[in-house]
């Protein structure tokens, strides 16, 4: 591996395609064929802490390996350099775990919300670094998508009430639910068939 160039930067825009076009279509197809199982579980997510704690842990796991030393072996494959922030380090490693135990003991209302969040921008970053400055241009189906939670992430980390609200939405009508795991198949597909033919 060439000194700079980190993990996220080498990953094949097609390889990124498959991954991301077959998680959304069978994703999708499987909201839309066990709805009332995923309906329910939906429902109830915002206030599982349990959930949330899981979540909560693989997000700042993520973030830590971001920020970790160098003498953590394979640990430290996915640091990434800080540039004129290099000397707070320590202070980022430090926060992971007291961010997680902070918290799991004092916040006990819709953590789940922010916890995806969170990880939800960790996604995104292996994603849009595949599809940095590569053609063809239907690249940009991986930006659009990878922005999309962005934005959500964000938001649901500020304002974790939206992500039950949007929930509740979602759910109330059948013909919103279908028509929305409809759309997020068929981009999947679109994802999928651009990394076979094009990527």
């Amino acid at each position: 591996m060439n000194l700079g160039i980190h993990p996220y930067e080498l990953i094949p825009l097609n390889l990124a395609g498959y991954v991301l076009g077959l998680g959304l279509l069978l994703g999708h197809l499987f909201a839309l064929w066990k709805s009332e199982q995923v309906k329910k579980f939906l429902l109830g997510s915002s206030r599982n802490h349990a959930l949330a704690m899981g979540t909560l842990a693989l997000g700042l796991f993520w973030f830590f390996l971001l920020v970790a030393p160098k003498n953590l072996g394979i640990l430290s494959s996915l640091r990434v350099s800080l540039a004129e922030f290099e000397g707070i380090r320590w202070l980022l490693q430090l926060g992971c775990p007291l961010m997680l135990f902070l918290l799991a003991t004092q916040v006990k209302n819709l953590l789940f919300p922010r916890a995806l969040g969170l990880l939800m921008l960790m996604v995104a970053a292996p994603f849009l670094a595949s599809a940095y400055l590569k053609d063809p241009v239907t690249r940009v189906l991986i930006p659009i998508w990878a922005y999309a939670i962005i934005i959500l992430g964000l938001i649901w980390v500020a304002k974790p009430y939206i992500y039950r609200n949007m929930v509740q939405w979602v759910c109330a009508e059948p013909k919103r639910w279908v028509a929305l795991c409809w759309g997020g198949a068929v981009y999947g597909l679109i994802v999928f068939l651009s990394a076979v033919i094009w990527w």
